[in-house]
């Protein structure tokens, strides 16, 4: 047979076995899926045992080391690997550290310390030491609505950080009163105004770490209802990326100036005309408002200016002034020192840091004298009207009634009513807006 012939031959096999086994299906079908052998589960013996030591007060890491029966030449090069990344002796009562064995020889596998709620140091050991890497706290968005109503001999505080319906850490809690106290600041005051009956509301976004704190968080929209009047609060970015909060018309929520330079305020002596003054034995006028406060309270700018003076003037002891827009100045008084970089020139934003509470100067005991002046004239600022600031330029109202609209939406669909604190459930990235958007 000549090789064309058999090549060809060699063809039609091959199509027609190809052609059977395509079409042809033994009797049955095929196994079915629950025929199908199942494997058992088979158990996976843990490879490292874990156990976590705690910083003493007063206590060292290489006596905690010491106790984790990590000790001599393997503790020296741990300690070494820990230097390109903290300072052991910065760490501080109360650190974890945390040390992996392995199950066979017990020999330690790997030790973690805690540096903060963001970061912890991981030293593995190799064969040729110890090697080490950051790791960053992992973190999810959600967002969490509250709702509630004052009740009689109660604070928002304590509605907010004792209602144990909310599913957060009590810190967690106690930190979005202080943010909402921020909020409002301009415009209420949390220890006096807030009454019984009053009902607040909100809405906010945050980065929640697995504890249940969060690194960050932001209120998208609050609302206040005190004594029947409604105080509402909006996010929006109207000036780059720098947000601020604003009415539902879009009027700004802040004053030009706060009203006080401190986060807790106890006034120990007003503004007056004519006041006895205890060291000079005399009476002379009291331009300015006086808070009580420990030694070291930082002390903050009531608005956004530049530093004209920082240093001794006489009977103010410390002082700081700081120049405004309009003619305005502020003055901060008997400050045992300045914050870091406060100098003549310096421009700084309201509630920078620009010193210290002290008793420098003509003062009695440590307290903070404030002052507040227009072309030299003494106001006194918790009985003027202070200038507010501005709010949503106009060219930007619709792209702010846009996220408005969307804002108030959100508020109306989770939180109502006043029910009470309470954790949100996934929301759809389709019912979201992210809060940097605007």
């Amino acid at each position: 047979m000549s090789n064309p012939t058999r090549v060809m031959l060699l063809v039609l096999l091959a199509t027609a076995t190809w052609g059977i086994t395509a079409f042809w299906e033994p009797d049955g079908g095929p196994p079915e899926v629950d025929d199908a052998p199942v494997l058992g589960a088979l158990y996976a013996a843990p490879v490292e045992r874990v156990e976590t030591h705690v910083l003493g007060r007063g206590e060292t890491l290489d006596r905690v080391l010491g106790r984790a029966e990590i000790v001599g030449r393997e503790m020296a090069d741990l300690l070494l690997t820990l230097r390109e990344y903290t300072n052991p002796r910065r760490l501080r009562a109360g650190s974890e550290v945390t040390v992996r064995r392995w199950l066979s020889d017990g020999s330690p596998r790997a030790v973690e310390l805690r540096l903060n709620a963001d970061s912890t140091v991981r030293l593995d050991r190799e064969s040729l030491g110890w090697s080490g890497r950051v790791m960053v706290t992992p973190t999810t968005v959600d967002t969490v609505f509250v709702a509630g109503e004052i009740e009689n001999g109660r604070t928002l505080y304590e509605a907010v950080v004792y209602d144990d319906k909310l599913d957060l850490p009590p810190a967690e809690r106690a930190a979005l009163v202080v943010e909402l106290a921020e909020i409002y600041a301009f415009k209420l005051d949390f220890t006096h105004d807030i009454q019984p009956g009053d009902r607040y509301r909100l809405v906010y976004e945050r980065e929640a770490r697995p504890d249940g704190t969060a690194r960050n968080r932001r209120v998208l929209i609050a609302e206040m209802v005190n004594q029947g009047r409604e105080y509402g609060a909006v996010y929006f970015e109207a000036g780059g990326d720098r947000g601020e909060y604003f009415d539902r018309e879009g009027r700004s929520l802040q004053t030009m100036f706060r009203r006080y330079p401190l986060d807790y305020v106890r006034i120990t002596s007003s503004f007056a005309w004519r006041r006895y003054h205890p060291i000079l034995g005399r009476y002379r006028s009291h331009l300015g408002t006086d808070f009580g406060a420990a030694p070291g309270t930082p002390v903050k700018a009531t608005g956004a200016g530049v530093v004209s003076f920082a240093g001794w003037d006489g009977g103010y002891g410390n002082l700081v002034k700081i120049r405004h827009p309009n003619g305005y100045e502020t003055r901060y008084a008997h400050l045992r020192g300045f914050a870091r970089g406060i100098a003549a020139g310096k421009r700084v934003d309201q509630g920078d840091v620009i010193g210290y509470v002290g008793a420098t100067g003509l003062a009695t005991g440590p307290h903070l004298h404030y002052e507040l002046r227009q072309n030299g004239q003494a106001l006194d600022p918790r009985r003027m009207r202070l200038p507010t600031k501005p709010g949503v330029p106009e060219e930007r109202l619709p792209e702010f009634k846009e996220l408005l609209e969307q804002r108030v939406a959100l508020l109306e669909t989770y939180a109502p009513t006043p029910a009470g604190p309470r954790l949100a459930r996934a929301v759809d990235e389709t019912e979201r807006t992210p809060s940097g958007e605007n």
